[in-house]
């Protein structure tokens, strides 16, 4: 009798913990569940409102320009649709190109990133003209019909039109400057990067621009040990900065070395290219370092939102975290590598005081149509 109470008894007991186990696997399963569904609603949001930060289309004042400027290169155009004439039926966002039609991909979204230079870091500034300097200048460019993720380098020292304001904050006009001067006359912070934002679109002939990102570069220590440190081959000899860094030492890079290895360089008035050099340190350092950053998110979605909170103190962007979410769980299965990895071409010169970078406009047009445009079929 009492063998058979401690049996029943035994299996009352098993089917309880069936019923919790499954209970709790139910619960598990919802929670999993809603949770998805809020990560889907979160990042649906964010693609939204990354549409809505940027104009739809380039703007075809600018993007006219590609295709005027390469007339005399247009051919195969039959004596019964003169030149005119098809330009005439271009729709919003098309150009003509060697006879060709090409329409702006609507669907790419490119985001400005920028490495800030200023001693009391990325703070409000009230006199224009005061408020740091874009020491790096990035363009990320999402391209969902190639899967491809880019990265645009454009050289500080890049001379273009900047707006410049007077120590009251009144428009004083443009002057032919180095883009980087472009932040200073902002107020350090949005002003600052939405100025820069519209000097680079109007560079680029109009593109549109979905968002931006400026980061001090006290921020880059951190950023740097977020992944664990980066391991990079040192490109040119740099032992007067940190002993051992000679060229092709391969050197794992933690703290403040990471700040070094990137920033440094050698005084222009002594030797011109000194920030061409920089850029190329500059590409390899963030190569390596999307690289891993890319495997630590495979592992953790959270770890972007993570870096955000870590850095958010020395950092002025317009992305939101909805928005910063989804850009996370889709550029994950982008291609990038370093052939993605471009640097606009142009001629080095040396001004009154500074370096002076010209853009060659033929290669920076013919960039833009390969990058931003896909042919009409």
């Amino acid at each position: 009798m009492g063998k058979k109470r401690y049996r029943q008894s035994k299996k009352i007991k098993m089917h309880s913990i069936t019923e919790r186990i499954l209970v709790a696997g139910l619960i598990l399963l919802c929670v999993i569940a809603v949770g998805f569904s809020l990560y889907m609603i979160i990042s649906g949001l964010g693609k939204s409102g990354l549409k809505q930060h940027a104009q739809s289309v380039a703007t075809q004042e600018y993007a006219q320009q590609l295709s005027d400027d390469r007339e005399e290169a247009v051919v195969d155009i039959s004596d019964d649709n003169s030149i005119e004439e098809i330009t005439k039926e271009l729709q919003e966002g098309q150009i003509l190109v060697n006879g060709e039609v090409y329409q702006y991909n609507e669907d790419i979204l490119t985001f400005l990133c920028l490495g800030i230079d200023a001693r009391s870091g990325v703070t409000d500034i009230k006199i224009p003209g005061k408020g740091g300097q874009a020491d790096a200048i990035l363009l990320m460019v999402a391209n969902p019909h190639t899967e491809q993720l880019q990265i645009i380098h454009i050289n500080r020292d890049s001379m273009t039109d900047i707006e410049v304001y007077d120590t009251d904050g009144g428009y004083a006009g443009t002057e032919n400057r180095q883009l980087a001067l472009q932040y200073a006359y902002g107020d350090g912070k949005v002003k600052s990067c939405e100025l820069m934002e519209k000097t680079i679109s109007k560079l680029f002939y109009g593109i549109p621009i979905h968002g931006y990102v400026a980061l001090d570069m006290k921020s880059i220590a951190t950023i740097n040990d977020s992944v664990g440190g980066v391991e990079v081959t040192v490109l040119e000899d740099m032992t007067k900065y940190k002993s051992g860094w000679k060229q092709g030492a391969s050197v794992y890079l933690t703290g403040e070395e990471a700040l070094l290895y990137v920033r440094e360089r050698e005084d222009e008035s002594k030797e011109l290219g000194t920030n061409v050099k920089r850029i190329e340190r500059q590409k390899q350092y963030l190569l390596k370092f999307i690289e891993k950053a890319m495997t630590k998110t495979r592992e953790d979605m959270t770890f972007p939102l993570t870096l955000y909170r870590k850095v958010e103190n020395h950092m002025v962007t317009s992305l939101s975290m909805d928005e910063i979410t989804y850009l996370a769980s889709t550029l994950l299965g982008y291609d990038f590598s370093m052939g993605n990895f471009v640097t606009i071409q142009g001629e080095m010169a040396m001004g009154e005081k500074n370096e002076e970078f010209y853009i060659e406009d033929a290669y920076l047009r013919t960039f833009i149509i390969d990058t931003f445009y896909e042919k009409v079929e």
